[in-house]
């Protein structure tokens, strides 16, 4: 793949952040240690007890987090078109991680090298603006999931789910819906059919 295709395939996620164009330079820059890969439905980005600190950006395709407690897989977050894929432990902890990321999908990704990222940050201002936002999108998840957890019952978590992303909800399993919202797939089932009532 030559480098006017990637860079063509990986723009849509610098719009979707609202990063300023980048010059030629400043992609040569980024290309050198990024790549656009592919992952198949139900290979990993990365396994729980490996070290990582690659960064991607989701050009096609949908991602699961999950932890795995007594056998039992728990979801935890979703990740779709322009979305983050990171273990973000091994990143800024240098940990192993504790969950895994899987595809659940053929699915195309934009990886970037995150010590070599923090390098371009200290000498361009574009990619350290990247870097806050990648940040910020993070840090607002995590709230929504933390305040969801608080103070939504499952029912209103499933909601949350069909209002704001109806149309990427048929792409992920009920099974995965399910533990992501901390339900059995029996329970959703109930949810379901009682909100089709309504």
């Amino acid at each position: 793949m030559d480098v006017l295709d990637i860079i063509t395939r990986s723009k849509s996620v610098l719009d979707h952040y609202n990063i300023q164009a980048l010059t030629n330079k400043e992609w040569l820059l980024l290309l050198q240690f990024s790549q656009l890969r592919t992952i198949k439905k139900g290979e990993y980005f990365i396994k729980a007890g490996q070290t990582s600190h690659q960064l991607a950006f989701v050009v096609k395709g949908c991602f699961r987090f999950y932890y795995i407690k007594n056998e039992v897989e728990k979801t935890s977050y979703f990740t779709f078109e322009n979305d983050v894929l990171a273990s973000f432990e091994c990143i800024l902890l240098d940990q192993p991680s504790a969950q895994s990321i899987q595809a659940l999908e053929d699915s195309e990704i934009f990886v970037m090298d995150y010590n070599q990222m923090r390098k371009l940050y200290e000498n361009n201002h574009k990619f350290e603006h990247l870097g806050r936002i990648i940040g910020e999108h993070y840090i607002l998840m995590l709230h929504k999931r933390l305040s969801s957890y608080l103070l939504d019952t499952p029912e209103e978590r499933y909601l949350t789910m069909v209002n704001e992303m109806p149309d990427y909800l048929h792409r992920v399993p009920l099974q995965h819906i399910a533990s992501f919202i901390g339900v059995t797939p029996v329970s959703l089932s109930r949810i379901r059919k009682r909100i089709l009532k309504k």
